[in-house]
């Protein structure tokens, strides 16, 4: 039974730490509300960017999870609680000298915007805030004395998360050429990789800096929302998205991660929202 700290315990954390709790270990989750997390997960409330709400921490640990969201999207929330909060976990846990700390990052950090092909030895120069507030925090950790691996999550979806859903039922549109290609990973897919990670950090199994966590099938916007559309049929009339030029543009590569003998839940988008529109009664 190992001892693990989740920071940041909301969907993706909070899934996580039962995910743990259920396998035997011994799981906190550190929040900033009171909101219970899960059977059998150690609620700590506290704020990353506060430090003297994280002196209250175990003793002892064995795996950190950093996995916090900032409550605004400026720059100063992600400085906040990117950048300074994850500098102030690190400091309280140091003592404890955790075997890892994992950070789960984004795919924002890259700056490639013409459908290149990316991974996790691609050039980073992020030009957006939020880019470069997530890359200066994983330099943070990467730079520690503790051991440390970055998770780059593309676009996140799954239950709750129907951005695109409700986009393809108002009825939006982008042109088919030139493709803005879309990443993406299923919120169970998030679960799980993160679990195998922790675990191999556990078993004393090598363990690279930098994983990009993304399923097997980069896609054009244009055909998800099309397909989307088909599947749902009662859809509105079509729109043009004018965030659509806006998008990043890239496509990104999993194969640091499926060398490590992973499979996807939701290798691709038809089979992952298939399920979605399913449970939500839109087919």
């Amino acid at each position: 039974m190992a001892r693990i700290l989740i920071v940041g315990a909301g969907d993706i954390g909070g899934h996580l730490a039962e995910a743990l709790v259920s396998e035997g270990h011994q799981v906190w989750g550190l929040r900033r509300s009171d909101k219970p997390i899960g059977d059998g997960v150690e609620r700590i409330q506290a704020d990353v960017a506060d430090p003297e709400t994280l002196l209250d921490l175990p003793e002892e640990i064995d795996l950190v999870l950093y996995s916090v969201a900032s409550p605004v999207f400026s720059k100063e929330g992600y400085h906040t609680y990117y950048y300074k909060g994850l500098r102030n976990v690190l400091r309280a846990v140091r003592p404890m000298n955790p075997k890892r700390v994992f950070f789960v990052s984004s795919s924002s950090v890259y700056h490639q915007m013409d459908g290149e092909w990316v991974d996790e030895r691609s050039e980073v120069q992020p030009s957006s805030f939020a880019g470069k507030e997530l890359l200066a925090a994983e330099q943070v950790l990467l730079k520690d004395k503790l051991p440390g691996t970055v998770v780059r999550l593309t676009g996140v979806y799954g239950p709750g998360r129907n951005r695109m859903i409700e986009q393809a039922r108002k009825g939006g549109h982008c042109d088919p050429a030139p493709p803005v290609w879309t990443n993406r990973i299923h919120r169970d897919d998030c679960v799980a990789v993160l679990k195998l990670l922790l675990q191999r950090a556990l078993d004393d199994l090598p363990l690279d800096e930098v994983y990009l966590a993304t399923d097997d099938e980069p896609a054009p916007l244009y055909d998800v929302l099309e397909w989307m559309k088909d599947r749902i049929g009662d859809v509105e009339d079509d729109h043009d998205l004018p965030e659509a030029t806006r998008r990043a543009n890239r496509r990104c590569s999993n194969e640091r991660l499926k060398a490590l003998g992973y499979t996807f839940q939701y290798p691709n988008y038809r089979v992952g929202y298939d399920k979605q529109l399913t449970d939500m009664g839109l087919i």
